[in-house]
């Protein structure tokens, strides 16, 4: 696995590569709490998270992964290209909650047999 993160925007017409070599175990206790808060707030209003919801939790996260300030979660919306989103998921997936991708790929699978 990747220790490194790296993201690439576009800030000001440039592109700008930020990286992060370090993200503390906490992290990953923390994401799965700001997870759990956002679906028992939504199930509080009987509701369910929507996906928009859930992705701009993912990016605020992601944005505060970075030691750099000008990593911020508006950089993201505005300097990802829509083709690179699975770059947060893959970040928190693999990352953050320590994933691997054979694991992704099998539980794929059996939510798929269950359909």
């Amino acid at each position: 696995m990747e220790r490194k993160i790296e993201l690439t925007l576009r800030i000001d017409g440039e592109e700008k590569t930020f990286t992060q070599d370090f993200v503390p175990f906490s992290k990953r206790t923390d994401y799965i709490k700001k997870e759990n808060s956002l679906r028992e707030e939504k199930t509080s209003e009987g509701l369910e998270p929507t996906a928009d919801e859930y992705l701009e939790m993912q990016i605020q996260f992601v944005a505060d992964l970075f030691d750099e300030k000008e990593l911020t979660k508006e950089a993201i919306l505005n300097g990802m290209d829509a083709l690179d989103i699975d770059k947060i998921w893959e970040i928190i997936s693999y990352r953050v909650l320590g994933l691997s991708k054979t694991d992704v790929e099998e539980s794929k699978k059996e939510k798929a047999e269950e359909i």
